[in-house]
């Protein structure tokens, strides 16, 4: 089973389940640049509730790649993200433990959105321990710029797709699997509950035990395969 998805930074919980449940999981940065998307920007957990942080983009890129959308690099994102992450995350159990693995991210110089967003999905998702095979639509054959085209790229038969996405067409022999996401609640860093936040909000307030709160949050959908 293959899913597809464009690259977020650093996705919430439900971007992260759907990965969790496939085989096979491809990020589109083939697939449109959406402004006001989760595609160049995340939520974290705050003392005074959440706030965003933003990868700023150069123009208004809307509809173009997301590989080819550029970053604006003069306004120090990267440390401010960097800062961000500590401010409200320093004093988790597990941050310490991944520290070493996180940091390298904000120092990296990157000049494109394609290529720094896929990386956040792709740290995420080694930081929660996950074993599904990730590929950039870019490596496939033709890098193919729909979820048809990638599914015919993959000679795959099964789709895992999230409800309200909006239908496409897919090519003979693809059998799509609606799920939805139920966000399961749990402690976090400060008084109160927030849904809705960056993955990494679950990651390091629990370690080890992310990835199994992660898929009790999954739900199938009636007509779809049974929860892994």
């Amino acid at each position: 089973m293959i899913a597809v998805q464009p690259p977020e930074y650093f996705p919430r919980l439900g971007y992260m389940a759907v990965i969790q449940q496939v085989d096979h999981f491809v990020l589109g940065n083939t697939f449109p640049y959406r402004r006001q998307s989760f595609q160049n920007r995340s939520k974290l957990r705050s003392p005074q509730g959440w706030h965003w942080i933003t990868v700023p983009v150069f123009g208004n890129r809307d509809g173009a790649p997301v590989r080819e959308v550029e970053i604006e690099t003069g306004g120090r994102w990267r440390e401010k993200h960097w800062r961000s992450f500590l401010y409200n995350y320093r004093t988790t159990m597990y941050f310490d433990y991944f520290e070493a693995s996180f940091r390298p991210f904000f120092e990296r110089a990157w000049g494109r959105l394609g290529p720094c967003a896929s990386r956040s999905v792709e740290l995420l998702a080694e930081l929660f321990g996950l074993q599904t095979t990730i590929t950039r639509a870019s490596a496939l054959d033709g890098a193919p710029e729909t979820v048809g085209g990638v599914a015919r790229a993959l000679g795959a038969e099964t789709l895992l797709t999230t409800l309200g996405g909006g239908p496409e067409p897919l090519p003979e022999g693809v059998t799509p699997h609606g799920v939805e996401y139920d966000h399961p609640t749990y402690r976090q860093n400060f008084e109160g509950f927030e849904s809705g936040m960056s993955a990494a909000d679950l990651v390091f307030n629990y370690g080890p035990e992310a990835r199994r709160i992660l898929a009790k949050g999954r739900i199938a959908h009636p007509d779809g395969p049974p929860s892994a």
